[in-house]
């Protein structure tokens, strides 16, 4: 397969690596935290298999007549470190990442070869399978994210939208009013001014009409678990339950892979 890279909101501005990276480094770094007894045999774990942020190094070259226009597209992808990006090494699975540095190194001898360091990190421990689904269950082999859900309110009180794993949030009826329609993301780069940008979960807007404008609102609040609606390996997305909503919802999520 050719690796690429491409934006994972917006216009996918998609890069395809002339060469695969010679080396690819994927370490899985666990975040628990140890409590050591002095003097004992025993100590205290606690842990929720949360892993630290991953940080991917790719080590490769560029040559030919577009190593320069090669390393200069994938330098603008590692600075664009407040866009999320779609680090594809397999053909079917990205990483969530932004990119952290990259150097290139001009060797005497080497002239036709441009050859480069560079690293993203990833915002979510986890790979994301390419394929967005609405139905069936998540095939991966860890529990992954729900992605999206589009719907519409009913009027009849507060929204709450829950998973089968102790998660859910609420949103207010009154944060409707007047404005029907919803859409909610895991996660969203937003705009906190002057040109800086910050993840933001549980990413919640509305909109009086179908095809209007969307506005977010910060009105949705985390009533159980962690409030990051999930959905375990083997799972089918029907686990997935709101209150209060006409039509039918459509609830969108990627497999999910520990590795």
């Amino acid at each position: 397969m050719v690796m690429t890279i491409s934006n994972y909101e917006g216009t996918a501005d998609q890069f395809s690596f002339p060469h695969n990276p010679q080396t690819f480094d994927d370490i899985i770094d666990g975040n628990q935290t140890f409590i050591n007894l002095p003097y004992y045999r025993h100590h205290i774990v606690t842990g929720g298999g949360g892993i630290n942020p991953k940080s991917i190094v790719l080590v490769g070259h560029f040559d030919g007549a577009t190593k320069l226009t090669s390393y200069r597209s994938l330098a603008k992808h590692v600075s664009e470190n407040h866009k999320l990006k779609k680090l594809y090494w397999e053909s079917d699975k990205f990483y969530l990442c932004v990119g952290r540095q990259i150097k290139q190194t001009n060797t005497g001898g080497r002239t036709n070869f441009i050859d480069y360091v560079c690293s993203f990190e990833t915002i979510i421990g986890i790979l994301f399978g390419n394929t967005q689904k609405t139905t069936g269950t998540n095939a991966g082999n860890v529990n992954t994210f729900i992605e999206s859900i589009t719907g519409q309110h009913d009027g009849s009180g507060d929204m709450v939208i829950s998973d089968n794993l102790g998660n859910s949030v609420t949103i207010p009826e009154a944060s409707f009013s007047g404005k029907p329609y919803f859409k909610f993301y895991f996660v969203k780069m937003v705009d906190a001014g002057g040109g800086i940008y910050v993840s933001e979960y549980n990413y919640f807007e509305v909109c009086a009409t179908v095809g209007g404008t969307y506005t977010q609102i910060k009105t949705i609040k985390t009533t159980a678990g962690s409030g990051m609606l999930q959905l375990a390996s083997g799972a089918n997305v029907s686990t997935i339950t709101i209150t209060n909503y006409t039509g039918t919802p459509v609830v969108t999520f990627r497999d999910g892979w520990i590795a």
